[in-house]
Formats: structure tokens, C-alpha cells, sequence
């Protein structure tokens, strides 16, 4: 989340007051009485609080008091620590007029907060903020209900923080058994060492939880409705209409911990080639055929991924099922990619070059006329070497990709299209470095060594933490025609292998087998990875796993996987 202190993000709720009664009708005749400092600047509050509070018309107003020197302020416990700094900031701004008491004391204004289904008549909005239910991200449970929920919380078994604790008891009641709430920073920590489900604030989840989605929503969804999940506290002060009004012309801070203005969703995918019998599945089943099942979720995320890692060529033949090895794709293949809504091509495949130079440079063509960037390869090798750059919701994003393997035909030279080659990792891992140092949210990619396991090498394992070390959010193996594991290394996500996308391999279960990770990036972090999974059919198309096949897979990959 940006920093809290200065960050200009909530105003009066403009026009709607409380008891239905305009506040601006009430401001005139207040503001008249005192000398208020120049109001911030942020983002209108009516433009995020009402879709994240909608009962805000129904608050009443209070009778006006007359104005003491200063106004006494104090909060009460469930307040989340951000919102507690940012009022001692505050009164630390504005001595002349408020100033701070304990929490047990008499005092003129009290921040306190409010489950979303509660909400007091006499709350005064400043922020709402969303809960996020999750585990260690080797658990195998996706989902739980309101009924489990509730039922491990009043057992004493839920980790949470001081905040979640509090919209829990206004909940679901007090735990029977006593319940210490954990620090922001050590609740992942904790969660991993008891096996224990947590509830932390959405902003504070971190890639090596997992979300578990309660009663089948969370707030990672695409499609999250926020005022339909229950876990959110609101938050807000109480007082004389004076002192409250006073407060929130100098309140700065944001109105919520989830805003879907802040979001960006990447879908980051496995190897694909539209040849020889995906090619032929297409031309007897419809070009968009293999995509069917994915483009829902490929066209809802702001980000779609693809390593499509064969050319396109006007003089490529018929698809032949039992073909080779070199590759080629008809032109037309391209509505595939397109129906998918692909954003991001990835180029660091070994066989981009199999059907000549000439052919890529047209690939490139195609790829630009339908408004598709690329990365991990280029036209020439100075092309090829570049990261791709990209800017959303605020988030500042970095993808950049190589290929160690080779074959020498596939790589890019000086007057040569091809993948970008890192034989030796200096210049990426360099370039990853200033990336983040710059603000970016690196995203690596590695065409790496083939290997048909769960299990990752050795030197894979150092090769990829060595990509997370010099300061990639997300390592991604591209190479992966087998699903593999995982690992978390320095904060950052390593998935060694994604698996086959769209690809003929039906040889071996774990070819079939293929992830699609959906990166949820907010205020500029890596916050999530949510793992979909897919089975292989028809040689071609992926389609969504039943739980016994997506258990099968889970065991298999976190069996292979090395946490810390």
C-alpha cells in the first residue's frame, strides 16, 4: 500500500450527509464558526465509499456542540494499525486542534469501527477495509464456508491480527477459547509453521498464502463483488458534528485497502505451438477450438500471457498429427491468439526460428498489426535484449525473458531476429536489478533445460533463486512441457515449470497436465498467485480440472516443491 501519511485520497462524502440531510447544507454555518486549514486534494470519497458502504445515506446527523481548543481524540481497540498512525500523524499536524488520549479516556471524538452488516447510525465514514481468508499456499483446501469459518474461529483456531479479530468478534462472536492476535509481518510466518487458516487485510496478503475463497468469493476474484463478502470492517469516528466535520476536512487517507483501481491481474501461462496435431485439431474443429475453455478467464484478467514458441508462416503446410520437430503455424492460427486476448507474447521459445529468419520477422508483423507486444526476443539482438515495459492501475510492471538453451539458430544476433540468449546470466540479472530498483514489478522468464519431472534440477533451483536474489517478484519456467513445482525464495514466487498449455504431448500425465498463474499485483506488489489448472484433451485443448485430477496435481507439484 503507498505510504499513509500525505497520500491525498479521501475528501467529505460531498453530497450525501446523514438522516438523508445534505452535510454541505450543514458545512456553511460550522466552517463560518472556525478557521480550518486548506483541505487536501485526494480522490472524492463519493467516487469509492458508496459502492464499499452503500448504507452511507442512512446516517444520521448529530446536534452541533460548541467547539473546545482542541478536540480530544482517542481510539478503540480493532483499528488497524495504519489508520491508528495516521490520526497520531495527524493530531501531531494540527496540535491547535485535536490532541490524543488513551483509549479508556473521555474524549470528543473516537475512531472506532463496525462490521459491514452493522453499521452504527452515529458512524461517520473514513475508510472500509477488506479481509482476506488464507493458508499456507501448500494446503490443498480452496474454499471454506461461513459455517467452517465461524466454527474455527470460535475454537481458538483461526491466526489473525488485532483488526481481523475484531470484525471476527463483531462477527461471529468471542472465541471460546482466548485468541492473540498476530503481527501484520509474521502472520504468513505463523500460518506456515501451525498449518493454521488466517485472516489478515487484503493489502497485507503476500504470494506464499493462499486465498481461500469463502463460500466461493475472495477478494482476488475477477469478478469480486465487494459488498457482498462479509469480511470487510468499517471504519469511521464519532462525535459532535462540528468536531467530526473538522476532523474529516483534514483526513487524507485512503478510503479502502481494496480498491479495484489498484489491481492488475496478469495470466501467466505454459508452452504452446499452434503445429502439427494442435494444427490439425484446429482445421477440423475450428481455429478457436483449443482456447475454448480458457478464454473466459484469459479475456478477464488485465494481463494475458502467451509463450507461443513457433513462427507463423504464409507457405506453412498442412498440419501433420505425427510430425516432426520443426515448427510452423498458418497465419490464420493467429484468430486463436486473438480470441484468447492475448496482450504479452512471450518470444524466448527454441523453435521461433525453425521455418527461417524471414518468417519470424513476419510473426513480429502479424503480432504488431493485432496490437500484441512481446518480450524474451526481438527482430535483432538489441530488440531482443530489451525488457517489456507496462503500466496499469498504478502498478509499474517488467517482463523479461531468456533463453539459455539455445539451439544457436534460435538466438538473436546483431542483424538476426531471434530469442534473447543469456549463456551467462550477468547482463539479465543486472538489468533485473535495476528494474526493481527503478520501481518495477519484475516478472522473469526462463526458456530453461526441458526436464519431465515434478521435480526441478539442482541446477535449476540455483539458476532460478539466482533470478529472485537479484530482485524478481514472479520467476516463470516457460520451458515447462511437464507440470512442476514450486518455491518461494527472498519474497519472490518461483513456479518451475507451468506445464504444456496448448501442445500435443499426450504421452505422459504430467504433459497434460498444465497451470495458468493468475498474478494479482496491487500498490505495486506482487500479492498473490492463484493457481488454475487444466487437463490437455483433443492434443490440444485445455480445460478445467475436476477436484480429484486438481488434488492429484497439487500433491504431485507441492511434493516436488522446496519452501522456506
Amino acid at each position: 500500500m503507498r505510504k499513509f501519511f500525505g497520500v491525498l485520497l479521501l475528501i467529505i462524502l460531498g453530497t450525501m450527509g446523514c438522516r438523508g440531510e445534505p452535510v454541505l447544507s450543514v458545512l456553511p454555518t460550522l466552517v463560518s464558526e472556525m478557521t480550518l486549514p486548506p483541505p487536501p486534494t485526494p480522490v472524492p470519497l463519493d467516487e469509492i465509499l458508496p459502492t464499499l458502504w452503500p448504507t452511507a445515506t442512512a446516517w444520521p446527523s448529530p446536534t452541533p456542540t460548541a467547539p473546545p481548543a482542541p478536540w480530544v481524540v482517542r481510539v478503540t481497540d480493532g483499528l488497524p494499525d495504519e489508520i491508528v498512525a495516521a490520526a497520531l500523524h495527524l493530531t501531531s499536524l494540527y496540535p491547535d486542534r485535536f490532541a490524543w488520549t488513551a483509549p479508556n479516556q473521555t474524549a470528543d471524538l473516537r475512531l472506532t469501527v463496525a462490521a459491514a452488516s452493522q453499521p452504527p447510525a452515529s458512524l461517520y465514514p473514513l475508510a472500509v477495509w477488506h479481509y482476506a481468508v488464507a493458508a499456507p499456499f501448500n494446503r490443498l483446501t480452496d474454499g471454506l464456508t461461513t459455517t467452517e469459518l465461524t466454527q474455527l474461529w470460535q475454537n481458538g483456531e483461526l491466526v489473525v491480527t488485532g483488526d481481523a479479530a475484531a470484525l471476527l468478534t463483531t462477527l461471529y462472536g468471542h472465541p471460546s477459547r482466548s485468541t492473540i492476535p498476530t503481527p501484520t509481518e509474521t502472520i504468513a510466518q505463523t500460518s506456515w509453521a501451525t498449518g493454521q487458516f488466517a485472516v489478515l487485510p487484503f493489502h497485507h496478503l503476500t504470494p506464499d498464502l493462499k486465498v481461500i475463497r469463502l463460500d466461493g468469493a475472495a477478494p482476488i476474484d475477477l469478478e469480486f463483488n465487494p459488498t457482498a463478502y462479509p469480511l470487510r470492517l468499517l471504519l469511521g469516528v464519532e462525535g459532535s458534528v462540528l468536531a467530526v466535520n473538522q476532523f474529516r476536512a483534514v483526513w487524507a487517507e485512503p478510503a479502502a485497502n481494496w480498491d479495484r483501481n489498484k489491481i492488475s491481474t496478469i495470466a501467466m501461462t505454459g508452452v504452446t505451438g499452434t503445429g502439427r496435431a494442435v494444427g490439425y485439431q484446429m482445421e477440423l474443429r475450428g481455429v478457436t477450438f483449443p482456447g475454448e475453455a480458457i478464454a473466459p478467464l484469459m479475456n478477464g484478467v488485465d494481463i494475458a500471457h502467451l509463450s507461443h514458441e513457433i513462427p507463423f508462416a504464409p507457405d506453412c503446410p498442412y498440419p501433420d498429427p505425427s510430425g516432426g520437430t520443426t515448427f510452423c503455424a498458418d497465419d490464420r492460427y493467429l484468430e486463436l491468439l486473438t480470441s484468447l486476448g492475448i496482450d504479452v507474447v512471450e518470444m524466448t521459445g527454441n523453435h521461433i526460428n525453425d521455418w527461417g529468419e524471414p518468417n519470424l520477422q513476419h510473426t513480429f508483423d502479424l503480432y504488431e498489426s493485432v496490437g500484441m507486444r512481446w518480450f524474451g526476443g526481438g527482430r535483432d539482438l538489441a530488440q531482443a535484449q530489451q525488457p517489456l515495459l507496462w503500466e496499469h492501475h498504478g502498478n509499474r510492471i517488467a517482463f523479461v525473458g531468456c533463453n539459455p538453451v539455445g539451439p544457436y539458430y534460435a538466438w538473436a544476433r546483431e542483424n538476426y531476429g531471434g530469442s534473447n540468449p543469456c549463456t551467462s546470466y550477468q547482463e539479465i540479472l543486472a538489468q533485473i536489478s535495476q528494474l526493481k530498483a527503478e520501481g518495477y514489478v519484475v516478472i522473469a522468464t526462463l526458456q530453461y533445460w526441458e526436464h519431465y519431472s515434478y521435480y526441478p534440477t539442482a541446477q535449476q533451483r540455483i539458476d532460478f533463486r539466482a533470478f529472485a536474489e537479484a530482485g524478481a517478484a514472479a520467476v516463470s519456467g516457460s520451458q515447462g512441457h511437464h507440470a512442476m513445482g514450486f518455491a518461494f525464495h527472498q519474497g519472490a514466487f518461483i513456479h518451475y515449470g507451468l506445464g504444456n498449455l496448448i501442445f500435443d504431448q499426450p504421452q505422459m500425465l504430467g504433459t497434460q497436465q498444465t497451470f495458468i498463474d493468475v498474478y494479482t499485483l496491487y500498490d505495486g506488489r506482487l500479492l498473490n498467485v492463484d493457481l488454475w489448472t487444466g487437463m490437455i484433451e483433443y492434443w490440444s485443448r485445455p480445460r478445467s480440472m475436476t477436484p480429484a485430477e486438481r488434488e492429484q496435481l497439487l500433491r504431485a507439484t507441492f511434493q516436488a516443491s522446496d519452501w522456506e
